[in-house]
């Protein structure tokens, strides 16, 4: 009767050990395929302000960003990414005509009020840009009057044209329309943002602008490693769209400012 027995432990044994192990291999499934969640940010989230407009010399190897509604504000540690950089520039209006996730079929950007409000609460001085899409002059003043609309409660230190695409025949007079319309709803502070060929093979007039914003990339390493080829008087220089800063784990366009009076105008006048 005892060899019996011990046979019949021996199959619930394994019986016992096998069901174990099925159990396991299920649970290990179960939270190898559980999708992660970002981590959610306490309501009561304390805010850290970077005194960044008190300090009359400034670190101008820390970078301007440039952010839209592509970089969601739920992504972003916006204490951590403030304490590295000295600006930022904001997308208030993204193309026309259909939605995405970054912007509503009329335009308007999808995360540019927090993205605002979370960097002003912070301290850091935050500008604003259009991307330029008017067909005709009709809809570039349209696309003015928007802009103004949506971004001036805001006080922002400047407003941008940023114009890379070809929408007319005459695009110079297109976005002259748009910044003069710009100029007529109130805005003091009117720059524009483009590549040098992109200008001279649109002939755009830069002249009536207070500032230019060039984009010039070099090797796109993520890091400045080359100044902008061209004969215009730049004053900013977005010299990257691969960087990366402490706060969000994608990359961002990443801009350098040329000396402190040239930063003092970009960023410490609010109009």
């Amino acid at each position: 009767m005892k060899p019996k027995m011990r046979r019949k432990l021996k199959k619930m044994g394994a019986f016992i050990f096998t069901a174990t192990m099925i159990a396991m291999i299920a649970l290990l499934g179960l939270v190898r395929i559980r999708p992660m969640e970002p981590p959610k940010k306490a309501a009561n989230e304390k805010i850290v302000v970077n005194h960044i407009l008190d300090e009359k010399v400034l670190d101008l190897n820390k970078p301007v960003v440039d952010l839209s509604g592509w970089q969601r504000p739920e992504d972003i540690d916006y204490n951590t990414l403030s304490q590295h950089v000295i600006g930022a520039v904001i997308r208030v209006n993204g193309s026309y005509g259909h939605a995405d996730n970054s912007a509503s079929k009329d335009g308007e950007d999808t995360a540019y009020k927090q993205h605002i409000k979370a960097f002003q609460e912070r301290g850091i001085p935050t500008a604003v840009y259009a991307f330029v899409t008017g067909k005709n002059t009709t809809e570039m003043k349209k696309q003015a009057k928007d802009f103004y609309r949506r971004a001036s409660p805001y006080k922002p230190t400047y407003y941008w044209l940023d114009v890379e695409v070809t929408n007319m025949k005459n695009m110079n007079e297109g976005i002259e329309a748009f910044r003069a319309e710009l100029e007529k709803q109130g805005a003091k502070n009117i720059g524009i943002y483009a590549q040098d060929w992109f200008l001279r093979d649109n002939q755009i007039k830069v002249d009536k602008f207070k500032a230019i914003w060039i984009a010039a990339y070099g090797r796109n390493t993520g890091s400045w490693d080359a100044s902008p080829e061209t004969s215009l008087s730049y004053k900013m220089q977005q010299f990257t769209d691969q960087g990366t800063v402490p706060g969000y784990s994608g990359n961002v366009d990443l801009n350098m400012v040329n000396n402190q009076s040239n930063y003092n105008e970009l960023f410490k006048n609010q109009k």
